[in-house]
């Protein structure tokens, strides 16, 4: 989960399959739309606080805790964290929560390569 830090509280933020799927309907889009949005780096408002709502939604679902807050708040926590243009806000860290997630949920956790031994055999060997 991410974490959004505001002045007195935090908000847990989740994102995975349900959060898609939330995003797609929201948005009356297919889920290669939704890549198609995520790499296209041209977040208007309105989708970063769809962004920040649905992943509030789904932090809340994962905790079982009642969902509260609106887009309207989303639209308060937002300024309360510096805007969407602060570099190193909490926003751009989210955006880029969901993309590593969505990378994630779609592919699966990296598997570690099995390593060679690089030991060399010392020995006789007969025929």
């Amino acid at each position: 989960m991410f974490e959004l830090k505001l002045n007195n509280k935090t908000i847990q933020l989740k994102w995975g399959t349900w959060s898609m799927r939330e995003f797609c309907k929201a948005k009356d889009i297919t889920i290669d739309k939704y890549f198609e949005f995520l790499g296209s780096n041209q977040y208007d408002l309105d989708n970063i606080v769809k962004l920040i709502h649905i992943g509030y939604k789904s932090g809340c679902i994962s905790t079982k805790q009642e969902v509260e807050f609106t887009e309207d708040d989303v639209c308060d926590w937002i300024d309360e964290i510096g805007g969407i243009f602060n570099p190193e806000g909490q926003v751009l860290l989210y955006l880029k929560y969901i993309v590593e997630s969505t990378v994630t949920t779609v592919q699966g956790n990296p598997k570690e390569e099995k390593k060679k031994s690089n030991k060399v055999r010392v020995g006789w060997y007969f025929s």
